[in-house]
């Protein structure tokens, strides 16, 4: 049995719409459907200010959304000292991975001690003498 073929379909494969033409329908066509493929991505983290104390500079990398971790520099000398983990993203592997980064937003110093402040709002205390890092539910009211 025949079947006849669309009139735009014949339209298409002959006359004014060449293969160039029809390459550029095509990645128009991708380009509009691409910004609703890039919603599912999470913006980059925000830059977070480091903090000095005595003679040390404490910052915050942010460049690896599995691990939130500081970095201590000695200002003189701009060597680094030491870094510490302060806490690990568990990333469900069905689900997609950089929507499941928490990163570090900021830190300030408070009684001697590094507050470290998350994306989800959690408090971290870092002593800076032993390296013990403790973590409080939420923002206090006032921070």
């Amino acid at each position: 049995m025949f079947h006849p073929r669309p009139r735009w379909l014949i339209l298409l494969s002959s006359g004014p719409f060449t293969f160039m033409s029809r390459s550029v329908l095509i990645l128009v066509a991708v380009a509009l459907l691409l910004p609703s493929l890039a919603l599912a991505k999470r913006v980059a983290p925000a830059k977070v200010e480091p903090v000095i104390y005595q003679g040390v500079r404490y910052i915050a990398p942010n460049d690896n959304g599995r691990r939130a971790y500081i970095e201590a520099w000695d200002i003189q000398t701009n060597k680094k000292l030491w870094d510490l983990t302060i806490f690990t993203n568990r990333i469900d592997p069905t689900l997609e991975e950089d929507v499941q980064w928490v990163f570090i937003k900021a830190l300030n110093i408070r009684d001697g001690a590094l507050i470290v402040t998350s994306e989800r709002d959690k408090i971290y205390r870092v002593d800076l003498k032993t390296k013990a890092v403790t973590q409080s539910i939420r923002v206090q009211e006032g921070n």
